[in-house]
């Protein structure tokens, strides 16, 4: 049987990971324009938004445990 998480916090961690994705997407488009300065400032976004995903990937690990631990 498969473990679980929490549907909030798979929701959470699959809405963080596609925030990154369109932070990187923002930051290539910048750098393929040569707008160094503006994709610096995408990456450092993005650098503080990872902390937000590995919080979200912590919950969505200890749901999945908390899960294995309960059957």
């Amino acid at each position: 049987m498969s473990k679980l998480a929490d549907p909030i916090h798979a929701l959470a961690l699959s809405a963080t990971i596609d925030l990154l994705r369109g932070m990187l997407g923002e930051a290539i488009d910048y750098l393929n324009q040569e707008e160094h300065l503006a994709a610096l400032g995408t990456l450092i976004l993005f650098d503080e938004q990872a902390e937000d995903v590995k919080a979200a990937i912590r919950l969505f690990r200890r749901d999945i445990q908390a899960d294995g631990r309960r059957k």
